[in-house]
């Protein structure tokens, strides 16, 4: 029979291990935003070794500004609001296993004064724009991807909710991004930058196809992806994706329901603009 000592040494020895093993996954969950939050600071007009870094588009080219220090002024305090604001919504979309209407339930009241602000969304949209290319530039395409995605998400809540000039998000597009391929990706932030710092990737990438993503829960392809010149869109609502008429079919039961409310909607934002 073991000894107290031996015993008592070993709890010790076990509960050491679980702290550590506690603490160390709790700094990899800190660290997972870390790429986020710091990137504010590296996408700032910089200076490294007296050469400007482009920022690509961070500051959106519709500003106008009285002066150079009104400038630095009214982006630093953007900034400082974008950075609380994401950290926020990228903790909430994280815990949510990537679910993005989770993250806006659940920041919508905190930070109602960016979710109601044109301007304020258009800085976030911009933000990620930018950090996304610096992370394909960089090589870290995972992080350009959730980048790119969350981009697209700010983007069509803004002609969605504040502009009225969309009846709803395009969700295939959005979660096709967060698993994109390298066309889409670099294909995506090269439509939306100022400048052609990802001219040269784009035309190594272009050859690549395209990948598209299959909304049937029941599709029997590798986690849905197939050739996006190969999908076939809901004709009544247009806002689900299948590879085939056979996933086309065995989703509809539980497509049924949204199809009718996307529907609604896009006939009455018809309606309302024509």
């Amino acid at each position: 029979m073991a000894s107290r000592k031996k015993i008592n040494g070993k709890a010790r020895r076990a509960a050491a291990a679980a702290k550590a093993k506690a603490t160390k996954d709790e700094e990899a969950a800190v660290n997972q935003n870390q790429p986020l939050v710091g990137q504010l600071q590296m996408n700032d007009m910089a200076m490294s070794d007296g050469v400007a870094k482009c920022n690509h588009g961070l500051v959106p080219s519709h500003y106008h500004w009285h002066s150079h220090e009104e400038f630095l002024t009214t982006t630093n305090n953007m900034k400082q609001i974008v950075t609380g604001f994401l950290k926020a919504f990228v903790y909430e979309f994280d815990g949510a296993g990537g679910n993005f209407l989770a993250a806006y339930h659940a920041t919508k009241v905190s930070f109602a004064h960016v979710w109601k602000d044109l301007a304020k969304m258009e800085f976030v949209v911009s933000f990620l724009l930018s950090s996304g290319t610096s992370k394909v530039m960089e090589g870290n395409i995972k992080i350009a991807c959730k980048y790119a995605a969350l981009s697209c998400y700010f983007e069509q809540y803004v002609e969605v909710d504040l502009l009225n000039t969309r009846a709803f998000p395009n969700w295939c597009k959005i979660n096709e991004l967060y698993a994109a391929d390298m066309h889409t990706l670099v294909s995506f932030l090269k439509k939306r930058i100022p400048c052609s710092c990802l001219d040269e990737k784009y035309k190594e990438v272009k050859h690549i196809p395209k990948i598209g993503l299959c909304c049937s829960p029941e599709c029997p392809l590798p986690c849905g992806m197939t050739e996006r010149s190969l999908t076939m869109c809901c004709s009544r609502c247009r806002a689900a994706n299948y590879c085939s008429r056979e996933c086309q079919v065995a989703a509809w039961q539980g497509h049924k329901g949204e199809c009718a409310f996307y529907s609604d909607l896009k006939a009455k934002f018809q309606s309302e603009h024509h």
